[in-house]
């Protein structure tokens, strides 16, 4: 049987790293679906791919999502199915009523930055999958990346089920990468990159093994947005 994957995706990013890297399942193990919010009212920004990053990121193996091919292309070429609702607020009932009538097994969220999913989203039996830039529930927050840089340790990605708290659920598999080379676009590309390489691993995980995951106990530290003199030091160690 298919496992079902419904990508919850604003016009982002890292919402082309997930599509781009959908590509890489057997499609004779998963059936791909999109939900596209917030179009008009977003653009996605393009960033350059310098030699830096560009070099740093082949050396680690890993895959270099094309940014300039929108997650519409992506999806059209893959014979995927998609549907777009015009709201920015991915908390909204029309968005929610959407995701209600998808006969899915997987919610992946990838949507505009400092977005939460409410209540509302988790009142069903679908799972939604996130990538998480640090080990949880040790390391929870947004910036949790830069973090690493600082403490010149490798950077773990937590692939999760989400709950209504923030950075907490059932953790599913864990990633190390390492610690970027000077001038490598962190935000923009490795962020992106690493995150899209773990939610692959992370399905092909689930479609092949039968384990128990357990919820972690609470041993945290809380990190959420970097102070721009910390990131700008972190970036500076590099």
């Amino acid at each position: 049987m298919k496992s079902k994957i419904l990508l919850l995706a604003g016009n982002t990013l890292r919402a082309r790293a997930y599509g781009q890297q959908l590509q890489n399942l057997n499609p004779d193990l998963f059936e791909i679906e999109g939900l596209l919010y917030g179009f008009p009212e977003k653009d996605c920004i393009i960033p350059n791919l310098n030699s830096e990053t560009k070099i740093f990121v082949e050396q680690q193996g890993l895959f270099i999502p094309k940014f300039d091919e929108s997650i519409e292309i992506t999806f059209s070429k893959n014979n995927w199915s998609f549907s777009k609702v015009d709201t920015i607020d991915v908390n909204s009932r029309a968005i929610l009523k959407e995701i209600e009538e998808k006969d899915c097994d997987i919610v992946v969220f990838a949507g505009y930055g400092g977005q939460l999913l409410k209540d509302g989203h988790f009142v069903s039996n679908k799972r939604y999958l996130h990538m998480h830039p640090g080990k949880l529930p040790s390391e929870r927050g947004s910036t949790t990346i830069f973090y690493s840089i600082l403490n010149q340790r490798k950077i773990t990605v937590t692939a999760f089920y989400m709950t209504e708290k923030i950075d907490a659920g059932q953790n599913i598999i864990y990633k190390e990468y390492a610690i970027p080379s000077k001038g490598v676009d962190v935000d923009r590309w490795y962020d992106n990159i690493v995150r899209a390489d773990c939610f692959v691993s992370a399905l092909k995980f689930l479609n092949t093994n039968d384990a128990t995951m357990k919820q972690m106990a609470d041993d945290s530290e809380e990190y959420y947005i970097i102070h721009p003199v910390l990131k700008h030091v972190a970036l500076l160690s590099l």
